[in-house]
This record gives C-alpha cells, structure tokens and sequence, in this order.
C-alpha cells in the first residue's frame, strides 16, 4: 500500500490536508499506467502520482503545483514510500510548465488536471469554463503526438460539473480538443469516492466531483 502524512491541524493546509474523495480514481487511473510516462498537474500532495508509481508502475512521473507548502509535503510523502528515481515534483504554476513542456518537446503518455475550485459559484462559470478549457487544450497539446494518450481531467466546482446535468463540463473539454488539433473520446466519468455519500434530493451539492478519462488522439496532421 502507499502511506501517507496528513496535516489535518494545519490551519494553513487545505480542507482536512488530504482530498480522501480521489481515493477511488486514483486507484482507476493506476492501472492504466504501467510503463508510461505520467504527469500530474495540481497534485497537491502526490496522490495521483504515487499511484501512478506505486500501483501502476509507471515508468516516471512529474508531479507540478504551485503551492510549496504542497511539494513539501509530496516530497516527505514520496521518501516515506522510499521512491528513490522516477518521481518528481516540481513547484511551479502549471500553465507555464505546460507552455515550457511544449516549447521543449516534452510529451507524457497520461496526464492528469485536477484544478482547485474555479467557479465557487454559478455567477462566475462563463469565466471558470474559459479556464478550465485552456487548461485541457495546453495538457492535450503535450499529450504523446505519435501515439495519443490519455487524459483524467477533473472538476470540483459543483456549478461547473451540475449544468446541464453534467454535460457542461464534458462540452469544454470537447471544446478544447478542436484547438489542440485532437479527437477525444470519453471512457468514464466518475465522481467522489463511494465514502462521500449523495442524497440529490436534499443534498444536491454533494455531488460536486467529476473526474473524466478522456482518450485523446494522435496529433491532427
């Protein structure tokens, strides 16, 4: 198993110090990862790319967030694992790892997007959908150009991933396939782990989390 260090006293961590509710597709998307090249973009504290690493056997794995205190604590994490090569985390913002990566040529065969939460509220979804379909267009331009790859792209904003009964969200990420010059295709969109309950009727809120795998194709000649 992978062991973790939480911080859930930590005034300044986020929520709890770990998001429990990826728990499920973190264990998903690890079996599509053996002997591929993973990025981890938003990682927080490693989750996804301990998974990747641990369970999946990934043959690397670059984890980015911008938060120090966040790499911090995904670098204890990946020596408490004893990880010694093929892991990497790197504070940086991620629009413009992702510029540098496709200025470099760098390509990864799976990435995963799991942004904070863009649209707090439905009055700013307009502004959060531009961001989020920038976001996917920038990661499926350094997604492997002569094989394809995939992409879990993920949204925490209730507003965002509730309109239209979910196929909002599912439509950006469409939308932003066009000026990558890709075709995609939807394997599976899932939501928080089976530990976070739902009750639509009274509690239709709780169902905030989208987490869609996206196989994404060569690039368009």
């Amino acid at each position: 198993g992978i062991k973790y260090k939480t911080y859930p006293y930590d005034v300044s961590s986020q929520k709890t110090g770990f998001y429990c509710d990826q728990r499920e597709n973190r264990l998903n998307l690890a079996k599509v990862c053996e002997g591929k090249k993973v990025l981890d973009l938003c990682c927080y504290n490693g989750g996804f790319s301990l998974n990747a690493m641990i369970h999946g056997k990934a043959s690397s794995c670059i984890g980015v967030d911008s938060s120090p205190v966040a790499i911090a604590a995904a670098n204890e994490i990946k020596e408490l694992n004893g990880i010694s090569s093929g892991l990497e985390f790197v504070q940086m913002d991620i629009a413009q790892f992702m510029k540098e990566a496709e200025s470099n040529g760098d390509e990864y065969d799976v990435i995963i997007l799991d942004p904070p939460k863009l649209s707090p509220s439905v009055s700013q979804l307009d502004r959060a959908a531009r961001k989020y379909s920038s976001l996917n267009r920038d990661a499926m331009k350094i997604i492997n150009k002569k094989n394809g790859g995939l992409l879990l792209t993920c949204s925490c904003s209730g507003a965002m991933t509730q309109k239209n009964g979910g196929q909002f969200f599912l439509e950006t990420i469409q939308g932003a396939a066009l000026p990558a010059r890709r075709r995609i295709t939807l394997l599976s969109s899932n939501g928080a782990a089976s530990c976070h309950t739902q009750d639509p009727a009274s509690f239709p809120a709780n169902s905030y989390l989208t987490a869609a795998l996206f196989s994404v194709s060569p690039l368009a000649e």
